[in-house]
Formats: structure tokens, sequence, C-alpha cells
């Protein structure tokens, strides 16, 4: 079973609304790809620079590219 330490890729998204980061999380199941979100919060506690709201994901390396393309298509649906 993967924890959060095996998710070794952080993607900053443009995502900040919770339609769009819904949208983004049922995706990322569908793909059965596994991922951690962190919201506003958990960011600043971990120094990862997200102070603005955005949502960002950590997904394992070999899943990274496909993640992405997922997440590129959310973002481009604003």
């Amino acid at each position: 079973m993967l924890n959060e330490d095996d998710l070794d890729v952080l993607i900053q998204t443009g995502l900040s609304n919770p339609v769009g980061i819904g949208l983004a999380k049922n995706l990322l199941e569908e793909a059965q790809i596994p991922f951690f979100t962190m919201d506003q919060n958990l960011a600043a506690r971990q120094e990862s620079g997200n102070l603005i709201g955005w949502w960002s994901v950590r997904v394992p390396r070999d899943r990274e590219f496909e993640a992405r393309e997922i997440l590129l298509n959310v973002e481009a649906m604003k």
C-alpha cells in the first residue's frame, strides 16, 4: 500500500475552484493513479510555495506524465 512518502512528485496546478478540483480527483481515480492532495494550509506547512490557494497533488514518478496530462486538460476547461 502506498503512503504519502511513495508519492514523490509534487504537481502544482492552476486549479483553485472546488468543481475543477473534484473533476481532477475523479479523473485521477478513474485512471487509477495514486495521489495525495495538498490544500493551501498543508502546502504552507510543508513550504511548497502554494500560498494563494491553488491545489497541489503528489503522484508517483512513474505516473507523473499521465497525471500532468489529466490536470492540464482539466485546467484547460476553465
